[in-house]
């Protein structure tokens, strides 16, 4: 008779919080408490004269190898036996969980060994917890990575885009060259996308939100993502869509990372079929939102598919697949459809494709009027101080400013634009407007610069220039003492109607 067939023994053992199984020196598994049998998935009465090694399955975390072993290792050991590295249990039901177990010897009155204890935890959730806790910790180092790599990113792609936009200002539309460049504006375009994906992991800002016609965009930036590729697409989009309030530049990054992750799906070509509905969610949903009015946008393509070992960790940035590919398009996806209040789904089967599903919240307020056009060539003028402490930025910008009849000075931080201005005031030549880069390295950025500008002159016309499209100031500008903004990287008009805008608005 065992220890464990003793009634008072059993009642003990059940009680414990942690998994035990004794083994005879045979390998056979002879007990099993109640944690044990939760654990494993094997009651007592199926586990009972199995050897332990069918019973308790555990492998090494790493290299994913079985411990066959068991008894051999224990019973011909002194010292009690210890497993260091990571364990993996796999239960009879099909589960993988981690343990952390320890293993004694049993003898008996006669110091002869009649087998041995498995002592184990269940630290599943415990090490669940832990690596949600690391990706925490490295997504946020990720996210200050990525902003810091977008600003200078930006930098670079508006000295190109500003070089771009003003050689096209001389040759004419028929001219190959023409189309040359326009071809590269749409490369920087795309480039300008992915420096907005690397900003999704930064949380320094507040997204700007506008009403929009979301059918518009929708096929308007689908079309840009395919122009170049091998695939078309169908639309069936409802001619009552309801119009959604979003930061227009996160939804474009939505559509553009899921129409890539479709056109990629299908590498010999093909159709993606798009559709676009208005819904009405009830109070009682399965979705875990609040009741309301949402639009249902689905993005289907008929490609290779996704593995359904790798659905469950599509969002995830860190966890990689040959399907799912080593980008953060999915991550940022989701994250942008969580930030406006929606939610998304994804359903694929390998070649077959992939479904991609997401809700936004639809508003009743109308689309903003477009901004009035203005001629092409200026018809404003004056001198513009230029505050960038990226020498080729100030360049660009000055040759820009000169193409569209200003006279620009240049600076490289928020001192010499203070003492530059306050000096052109005193003897009456004062600037129109100024132009003041947020991010200045090792000086006074645009921010506090504003500030004492404002002191000298109340009726400073500035406007904020960054690469950081989220950041407080270029979404509240106003509130920081600022009359517009220019979103790096920029063209000739995009400036030109920027200053348009501002000298048009103090004039009224």
């Amino acid at each position: 008779m065992s220890y464990f067939e003793e009634k008072n023994i059993r009642n003990i053992v059940n009680k414990f919080h942690e998994g035990l199984i004794f083994v005879d020196r045979e390998g056979k598994v002879q007990f099993i408490n109640h944690i044990g049998e939760k654990i494993t998935g094997w009651t007592e009465n199926l586990a009972k004269g199995k050897a332990i090694v069918d019973v308790f399955r555990i492998f090494n975390e790493k290299t994913n190898i079985q411990y066959v072993n068991l008894t051999n290792d224990i019973l011909n050991t002194d010292i009690p036996y210890e497993i260091t590295n990571p364990i993996i249990l796999r239960s009879r039901n099909h589960q993988e969980k981690d343990l952390i177990c320890r293993f004694s010897l049993l003898q008996d009155k006669n110091s002869t060994i009649t087998g041995y204890l498995i002592y184990f935890t269940d630290i599943t959730e415990k090490k669940k917890f832990e690596r949600e806790f690391q990706n925490a910790l490295r997504l946020n180092s990720l996210g200050k990575l990525s902003s810091g790599i977008a600003h200078d990113f930006n930098n670079v792609l508006t000295t190109i885009l500003g070089n771009i936009s003003l050689a096209k200002l001389d040759v004419s539309e028929e001219e190959e060259i023409f189309s040359l460049l326009t071809e590269a504006e749409l490369g920087i375009e795309k480039a300008r996308i992915m420096t907005q994906q690397l900003l999704s992991f930064s949380n320094d800002g507040v997204s700007a939100k506008e009403t929009i016609d979301i059918a518009h965009i929708l096929q308007e930036f689908v079309s840009f993502t395919l122009s170049g590729s091998n695939v078309t697409c169908e639309y069936l989009i409802a001619d009552d869509l309801w119009n959604i309030e979003v930061d227009k530049t996160q939804i474009n990054q939505v559509i553009h990372n899921v129409v890539i992750n479709a056109v990629q799906a299908m590498p010999i070509g093909g159709t993606i079929n798009i559709e676009a509905h208005n819904v009405q969610i009830p109070s009682e949903n399965s979705f875990n939102v609040p009741e309301g009015n949402f639009i249902r946008i689905v993005i289907q393509d008929h490609g290779i598919g996704i593995d359904p070992v790798d659905l469950p960790h599509l969002f995830d940035p860190f966890y990689q697949s040959n399907l799912t590919g080593k980008g953060m398009g999915l991550t940022v996806v989701h994250d942008i459809i969580v930030q406006h209040g929606g939610f998304i789904s994804i359903d694929s089967e390998l070649d077959v494709g992939t479904t991609v599903i997401f809700y936004l919240p639809a508003v009743e307020s109308k689309v903003a009027a477009p901004l009035k056009e203005h001629a092409t060539s200026s018809p404003h003028s004056g001198k513009v101080l230029i505050m960038d402490d990226e020498d080729v930025i100030r360049r660009v910008l000055g040759k820009m400013l000169k193409q569209l009849g200003y006279l620009p000075t240049a600076v490289a931080n928020g001192d010499d634009a203070i003492q530059i201005y306050q000096e052109n005031m005193a003897k009456g030549t004062p600037f129109s407007a100024v132009i003041l880069d947020l991010t200045i390295r090792g000086g006074m950025g645009g921010e506090e610069t504003v500030k004492r500008l404002l002191q000298i002159d109340p009726k400073l016309k500035a406007i904020a220039s960054s690469g950081y499209s989220t950041d407080k100031i270029m979404t509240n500008f106003s509130d920081f003492g600022f009359s517009g903004t220019l979103i790096k990287p920029y063209k000739v008009k995009e400036l030109e109607d920027t200053l348009a805008d501002l000298f048009d608005a103090f004039s009224t």
